[in-house]
């Protein structure tokens, strides 16, 4: 429960608490896998994906990580044998998909991560959810829309 003095917080405040505390239970919990919140993002959207160019995992992910972290974790995952170069196109743009090992990995943090997510969603019905999800999504969308041109002007929220 939280205390008191946390109840009347805005919205800002309990989003950032959430993804705090998602990255600490993740990181947690896939400790014994091997793997952090960041990398199973990355290993589960190859699993959703058969393959994607780095300028595609990235677009996907950058709310998360900036290049220089992902370019870290596909080294990572390479040199874990997980991952592998699907096709080539053009210098730089190769595409990444998961190996045979990397898709058994997948699994087994699949069943980690499947805990997880019921421990968040204890008491939270699934129109609750569903009405969270669209209240965020519209939220993104009025501030999107209200962004200057400028993105070097102070936004504080």
């Amino acid at each position: 429960m939280n205390p008191p003095e946390n109840q009347n917080q805005p919205i800002g405040y309990w989003v950032k608490q959430v993804d705090n505390l998602l990255t600490k239970q993740i990181d947690k919990a896939q400790a014994a896998n091997g793997v952090s919140r960041s990398e199973w993002q990355v290993l589960n959207l190859l699993s959703e994906t058969p393959s994607l160019r780095r300028d595609q995992l990235l677009k996907n992910l950058d709310v998360f990580q900036d290049a220089s972290r992902l370019d870290e974790i596909i080294a990572s995952l390479f040199e874990r044998g997980w991952l592998a170069i699907a096709a080539v196109s053009a210098p730089g743009t190769d595409e990444l998909s998961l190996t045979d090992e990397g898709r058994r990995q997948h699994a087994k943090i699949l069943s980690t991560q499947k805990e997880v997510r019921q421990q968040a969603m204890q008491g939270v019905t699934s129109e609750e959810y569903e009405t969270l999800i669209r209240v965020l999504q519209r939220i993104v969308a009025n501030l999107e829309t209200g962004l200057p041109s400028n993105s070097d002007e102070d936004q504080s929220v």
